[in-house]
């Protein structure tokens, strides 16, 4: 096995990119958090928002969106996040997918801390305001502002958070 100066590694004769390698793992991760794991959102959500704010930092807004679109449909598909009230998820999950995007978009536009807080601010603001209005329109339960709003804060604050540093750490790596 060898490094070459390409970012590329040679095994067995056969040159692996390493930043093809490292995205297609983290979009592995993005299925596998949500469908592994599942439980408590305040680390599944943790973990997600890590996964967003890393590639977003690291490859582009681009290269990002499968991050940004998976786990809500794993999430949705396998109920493991809100039991019996996943199906209420289905109502939820374009805003939470909107809500990812808009957070993507304003780290990748201002790759600092200011760029993270505005996306945070943008992400918990939209989605508990759509959350509000389903729960007052078409009676979705309570509990799912909790979840989509105090909750939100508290994950996209720790992955972001996490994923800010590591990107500092080895950003001319």
């Amino acid at each position: 096995m060898q490094l070459t100066k390409e970012k590329s590694i040679l095994v067995l004769g056969y040159e692996l990119d390493l930043e093809q390698i490292t995205l297609y793992s983290i979009y592995t991760l993005s299925f596998a958090i949500p469908l592994l794991i599942g439980k408590p959102q305040l680390l599944v959500g943790s973990s997600i928002n890590f996964l967003i704010t890393l590639t977003v930092l690291k490859y582009g807004f681009k290269k990002s969106i499968p991050v940004l679109l998976t786990p809500s449909l794993v999430a949705t598909g396998t109920g493991l996040l809100f039991g019996g009230a996943t199906l209420f998820l289905l109502y939820l999950m374009p805003f939470i997918m909107i809500s990812n995007i808009l957070l993507a978009y304003s780290i990748s536009k201002q790759k600092n801390i200011l760029g993270i807080l505005i996306g945070i601010f943008l992400k918990v603001f939209f989605l508990y305001s759509a959350t509000y209005i389903l729960v007052q329109t078409i009676g979705l339960p309570n509990i799912f502002l909790t979840s989509m709003g105090l909750v939100q804060i508290y994950t996209a604050l720790i992955g972001r958070s996490i994923a800010f540093g590591i990107f500092l750490l080895t950003r001319d790596i």
